[in-house]
């Protein structure tokens, strides 16, 4: 009778509390990670916790260790010993129900790896997808592209926060860099730069869980970019000069000091702009146009030829502004020769806006008007925060010039401010049709 009474006591102070938090015996089971039988037995006093369970036990209750022992077995006053058993008494206190116990947490524990792991061709697909985005990065508008990158990356995280494989992780990291990498690029072409300054970094942290130098120096190219359009020129140097130190191969040799001359040049700094152009030109004599990456993670010479053409004009004397409308004019013909897959949209625009520039400068009016022309009747899908500040900065320099209030110049400033008007944005998403 009295160990009916201590079972009783034990199994109502125990449930009780449990019950007072609004555990139920199976949500209290998962909680802890053990079978619900498990539970019923604490409570009705037919099995006595391991020690190195005990302290989870307390936490889930919320009570110390001495209320736990407490309502373990309250009717008697005795508290559990504390102490971690030694070998020899965790040897008499062997039984069965111990060992069945023990060997299903390990089951338990098992099913859980067995659930996170990732198929190989699960992670083969990823990668072609993530590809493809690269790809159709260059030449299409980024209304088509959003959504996909942004619901695999979320697949993605969820895969890296249930994973427990080391060459998966390293795997799934990379993803997660590279599609991270692909939103930032989304953020900075829409002239969110905060947004895109945060994906960035995560991007970078992911890069470095993967331990792959290639996606390190990319990030690093891509965080200069940010700055250098969100106007902070001093960062986009230092970005691009320690992605230098991750780069061991493939055009990003060639793009961080492209970056770098382009935010010298920015600064005023025309030594630092024109030997960062030099090593720009050696990189890319040595890996020529071979890339084991394809897209917006790769960097043609075309590309190239458009950072020179900016970072020559922005020096902006005579010498500089010629050889920029030649580098501009090279751009050009090396993307109007490729496959339409691989013209970038953005870099022809830009290279455009430049060489019009250079007309401008030059006090060529008409040749403005044509570079000019062909930008402004870019729909609004296409066109990025980039290409918009350029456009303006075409006419600052418009207002600035004797041209001003010639009735060509007032034309063009007014079809300026009409393209400008509006920011890049992705379109509104397409409503439902009713059934």
């Amino acid at each position: 009778m009295i160990g009916v009474v201590l079972m009783a006591n034990r199994r109502d102070a125990l449930a009780a509390r449990r019950e007072a938090l609004g555990f139920t015996q199976e949500s209290f089971a998962i909680r802890l990670g053990v079978e619900l039988s498990t539970v019923g037995r604490w409570e009705r006093g037919t099995l006595t916790p391991q020690p190195w369970r005990r302290r989870r036990i307390a936490e889930a209750l919320d009570v110390s260790l001495e209320r736990l022992d407490e309502l373990l077995a309250p009717a008697t006053g005795i508290a559990l010993p504390t102490h971690v058993p030694t070998r020899l008494e965790a040897n008499r206190r062997f039984d069965r129900a111990v060992v069945v116990d023990d060997a299903r947490d390990a089951a338990r524990f098992a099913r859980q790896i067995i659930a996170a792991s990732v198929s190989s061709s699960a992670l083969e697909q990823i990668s072609v997808e993530i590809g493809r985005f690269a790809a159709d990065y260059v030449s299409k508008p980024l209304s088509e592209l959003f959504v996909d990158i942004r619901e695999l990356r979320g697949e993605v995280v969820n895969l890296v926060e249930c994973n427990r494989f080391p060459d998966q992780m390293r795997e799934l990291y990379l993803a997660a860099s590279r599609l991270g990498g692909l939103q930032a690029h989304i953020c900075l072409d829409l002239g969110h730069y905060s947004a895109a300054h945060t994906h960035a970094h995560t991007a970078f942290l992911c890069a470095e869980l993967a331990g792959h130098n290639g996606m390190r120096a990319w990030v690093r190219g891509l965080q200069s970019l940010i700055a250098y359009w969100d106007g902070q020129l001093a960062d986009a140097v230092e970005f691009a000069q320690d992605g230098a130190r991750h780069c061991s191969r493939g055009s990003i040799a060639a793009r961080l000091p492209s970056l770098e001359a382009r935010a010298w040049a920015g600064r005023g700094d025309k030594r630092g702009a024109l030997g960062a152009l030099e090593r720009a030109a050696h990189a890319r004599a040595a890996v020529g146009d071979h890339d084991d990456d394809a897209g917006v993670f790769t960097f043609p010479a075309a590309k190239q030829a458009v950072y020179a053409g900016t970072t020559l004009l922005t020096l902006g004397d005579r010498d500089t502004t010629t050889r920029a409308a030649q580098e501009s004019s090279y751009a050009l013909q090396l993307y109007e020769a490729a496959a339409p897959a691989d013209r970038s949209t953005g870099d022809m625009l830009a290279a455009r806006l430049d060489l019009g520039r250079a007309y401008l400068m030059r006090d060529d009016l008409d040749g403005l008007a044509d570079q000019l022309n062909v930008v402004l009747a870019v729909p609004q899908v296409r066109r990025t925060a980039s290409i918009v500040k350029r456009v303006a900065g075409i006419g600052e320099d418009l207002t600035q010039s004797r041209y001003a209030r010639s009735p060509q110049g007032k034309q063009i400033r007014t079809e300026i401010a009409s393209f400008c008007a509006p920011p890049p944005a992705l379109p509104p998403a397409p409503t439902m049709e009713p059934a």
